[in-house]
């Protein structure tokens, strides 16, 4: 919710498109500190005593953002201080979090528990800006804010309700020690390797995308927040239907399949919702990249986890993490400024190319992906 409702309230006090990229930079770039520094938390200290604690901090500044937004006299300059430290806190809950399942199910279905979880990250990701787009619509960014607020409650009940199992912690050391080697685990391992490099393309060039929704309705299919919020549920509602089919199917395909199929669709879509100016065209586009966004990132999530070894779980999820993040804030930054100099549909067909690009270079020169086997 915040990832759409913050460059909302940005262009409206600024109508620049380079403010919001500079709005997904805020927000995405202390997961460069707070990512790494949640991974090792997590392999060191209890997941869940970390989660609680990112969680409390992280309401509470969300709580301060719906203040300040109802106050007069907002700048843009308080808003993205209040949107970095929210983002650094989120990168050390994610980190934490992700690393969590493997201490709260057997063993035995580490895996499918693995894909359940991509399920629901990625439909997230997908749904929250939704929400958000509806709630701009009626209420405006500060209840959104609200709602996003109090949308903690039930994963804060239930922290407190779970009770994990105790697995070895790793030894103390310095932390810059331990995140290095974490990134050799991570590039040692081509199944790892490839499932943080495909994770980063899609993020940097098809994510990042959803950051300059309010552009595109705006200036290229000329629809008010109505018409965003009906955007980004089309994403949503696509991206149900998609994980309920993974749900369903299981196994019965394979993930480099899948990973390619998800890329060419992302980018299939992305040039579908930019070829004209008519909002319904682009409906369809945006449809068409909610299911290419669910395929990629359940399959590279499923594979990087299922093959993690176990002490580096939650340091390699952080390098996972911030690679999503980081990616994502790079892609809308260096698509903000283009969208000044060449328009917001040149840009988005670029991204647009570039994936469908990655898919064929991952076809004929990484193996066809067969590593997220």
């Amino acid at each position: 919710m915040l990832g759409l409702s913050v460059p909302v309230l940005v262009y409206q006090l600024t109508e620049s498109t380079a403010w919001l990229g500079a709005a997904a930079v805020a927000s995405n770039l202390p997961s460069f500190l707070g990512s790494p520094l949640g991974g090792v938390w997590a392999d060191r200290y209890s997941k869940r005593s970390i989660l609680l604690c990112a969680l409390v901090v992280q309401t509470a500044l969300v709580f301060t953002l719906y203040y300040v937004s109802n106050r007069p006299g907002l700048t843009v300059q308080v808003l993205l201080s209040l949107a970095a430290a929210i983002g650094f806190a989120s990168s050390v809950n994610l980190s934490a979090y992700q690393a969590l399942v493997a201490e709260i199910v057997p063993e035995r279905q580490l895996r499918p528990a693995y894909k359940l979880n991509a399920i629901q990250f990625n439909l997230s990701r997908a749904v929250g800006p939704a929400v958000a787009g509806f709630v701009l619509a009626g209420w405006g960014a500060p209840t959104a804010f609200l709602v996003n607020a109090v949308a903690h409650a039930p994963l804060a009940i239930a922290l407190f309700l779970i009770r994990p199992r105790r697995l070895p912690r790793t030894s103390q050391s310095h932390i810059s020690a331990e995140i290095s080697a974490a990134a050799r685990v991570t590039w040692q391992s081509p199944t790892l390797r490839i499932a943080l490099m495909t994770v980063c393309i899609t993020s940097g060039f098809g994510m990042s995308v959803q950051q300059l929704a309010k552009g595109l309705t705006e200036r290229v299919y000329g629809v008010d927040d109505a018409g965003l919020g009906i955007l980004v549920a089309t994403i949503g509602l696509t991206a149900v239907l998609t994980s309920i089919g993974i749900a369903i199917i299981g196994d019965r395909f394979r993930g480099s399949l899948l990973v390619k199929t998800g890329l060419l669709l992302y980018g299939i879509g992305l040039t579908i919702a930019v070829a004209t100016t008519d909002f319904r065209t682009a409906l369809v586009g945006f449809a068409i990249t909610g299911f290419g966004h669910v395929l990629v990132n359940v399959s590279v999530t499923t594979a990087l986890q299922a093959n993690v070894p176990g002490p580096f779980r939650g340091r390699v999820t952080s390098l996972q993490m911030m690679g999503i993040i980081l990616s994502m804030a790079f892609g809308a930054q260096l698509g903000g400024f283009l969208g000044e100099l060449i328009g917001l549909q040149m840009v988005v067909a670029i991204y647009g190319g570039i994936l469908v690009t990655y898919a064929g270079f991952a076809h004929f020169r990484l193996d066809g992906l067969r590593a997220l086997d």
